[in-house]
């Protein structure tokens, strides 16, 4: 597997990158949270953006990530703007997802840009390419929170973000039924050995899917989210919790 390297941090190298997520409506509140973060055993914060009312506004959205940025000292910066189609919290036309995109480039603070799959369509080269323009890597996503796909389906995904131009494609998808994982587990080993020209990020929600969250050095996984006290996804596993067993289970 390839590694992508963001301010002197490996993914893709030895155990999963460990993601904090931020789901805070008040500037204050984010900031307090990502100080908080900032002393946590993990190595990158996630900004939920579409939790943040005054997202789309450019000068409060450069406001808030400055001050994140201060706040997380060398932590890396992941922001998300989880748009309704993929489970998160606003619905935005293409063009405001596109704005959105452009500020956060613009204003020099994050790390990595999470960019979502479907909903950007034929754009999606488009804006990987102005992200890596200003310097920014590129977390490809796509999200199923009612079942899990085919192992050919996942694959096919995970390789469609790769030709786009993503740095780390990211896949979450819900299983009923333990087989469920097991074929998540599967196409991420499969991403590794066979199409191993980035890392990838995969996991299997809810609290069925919660051992893929911890496994990642095994099958190829190359980062998972902790809840640090507030999930912002079906069965993220407490952080202590993580730390310990990723400590254990490495080779």
């Amino acid at each position: 597997m390839s590694i992508v390297t963001v301010r002197g941090c490996a993914i893709g190298a030895g155990r999963p990158k460990v993601i904090l997520p931020i789901v805070e409506r008040e500037e204050a509140a984010i900031l307090q949270k990502a100080a908080e973060f900032s002393t946590l055993q993990a190595d990158c914060v996630e900004w939920r953006a579409d939790w943040f009312p005054a997202a789309l506004d450019p000068d409060a959205l450069t406001r808030c990530l400055h001050g994140l940025r201060a706040a997380l000292r060398e932590k890396l910066l992941l922001v998300t703007f989880r748009t309704k189609a993929e489970g998160g919290e606003t619905a935005l036309t293409p063009e405001q997802y596109a704005g959105f995109c452009a500020a956060v480039c613009a204003a020099g603070c994050a790390d990595l840009l999470d960019i979502e799959f479907f909903p950007t369509g034929e754009t999606l080269p488009e804006l990987i390419a102005q992200a890596h323009a200003a310097g920014v890597k590129v977390v490809c996503s796509s999200h199923d929170f009612h079942k899990t796909p085919s192992r050919a389906e996942m694959v096919s995904r995970l390789t469609a973000m790769q030709a786009a131009g993503a740095d780390l494609p990211k896949l979450a998808v819900m299983p009923t039924c333990p087989a469920d994982v097991l074929e998540l587990l599967a196409a991420t080993e499969e991403m590794a050995r066979l199409h191993p020209e980035t890392p990838v990020i995969t996991m299997s929600m809810g609290a069925l899917g919660a051992v893929s969250r911890l496994c990642g050095e095994a099958f190829g996984s190359a980062m998972t989210f902790a809840n640090p006290g507030q999930a912002s996804a079906p069965g993220q596993v407490p952080l202590d919790v993580v730390n310990k067993v990723l400590e254990s289970l490495k080779p």
